[in-house]
């Protein structure tokens, strides 16, 4: 999990770099921080809202002993895409402190 979780924080740091070339490197007040790191958390629990529907839909399927309709493909795009979103999230709140 460390070894993740340093990933992760490598990632937030490149998430940051990228939006302080296209936004500046702070943003102009703690309003606009606010604002900028709730719509990335809207997007990131979107995104999870997406997930929760495909499990639940994934295991009324294992339950019956039918074919999946949503299948792990499928699930794991929406997992990689939730932790995008989070990272993002993760970069906003980092760049709120500059």
């Amino acid at each position: 999990m460390k070894e993740v979780l340093c990933e992760v924080q490598a990632s937030v740091f490149m998430e940051y770099e990228r939006a302080k070339k296209k936004f500046g490197p702070a943003n102009n007040s703690p309003h606009e921080s606010y604002a900028v790191i709730l719509e990335e958390l809207e997007e990131a629990k979107s995104e999870s809202t997406s997930f929760d529907c495909c499990l639940r839909l994934y295991w009324g399927d294992v339950r019956a002993d039918r074919p999946a309709k949503c299948n792990l493909q499928q699930m794991q795009r929406i997992a990689e895409k939730a932790a995008a979103e989070w990272i993002q999230v993760a970069a906003m709140c980092y760049k709120a402190t500059k």
